[in-house]
C-alpha cells in the first residue's frame, strides 16, 4: 500500500518536470502559458481523481483489534 502523500509527490514531480521543459524551451507567449497550464495541471488532476482511496477498516478487522487489546 502506498503512503497518502505518494500521489501528491508524483503530481508535484510532473509539474516540476513540465515547468523545467517549459523554461528550457524558452516559451514565453500567451499561447505557451495556456499549453503549460493544460499540460502541467491536466494529467495530475486526472491522476489524483482516479487514484483509488485506501480501503476502510472492516468489521472483522475492528473485532480482531479489540480482541488483541483485551
Amino acid at each position: 500500500m502506498s503512503t497518502p502523500y505518494t500521489r501528491w509527490f508524483v503530481s508535484a514531480c510532473w509539474i516540476a518536470l513540465v515547468m523545467f521543459v517549459f523554461v528550457a524551451l524558452g516559451a514565453s507567449s500567451a499561447r505557451s502559458w495556456l499549453y503549460f497550464a493544460a499540460v502541467a495541471l491536466g494529467p495530475p488532476v486526472a491522476f489524483i481523481r482516479l487514484w483509488p482511496e485506501a480501503p476502510g477498516q472492516t468489521v472483522a478487522g475492528m473485532m480482531h483489534d479489540r480482541v488483541d487489546r483485551v
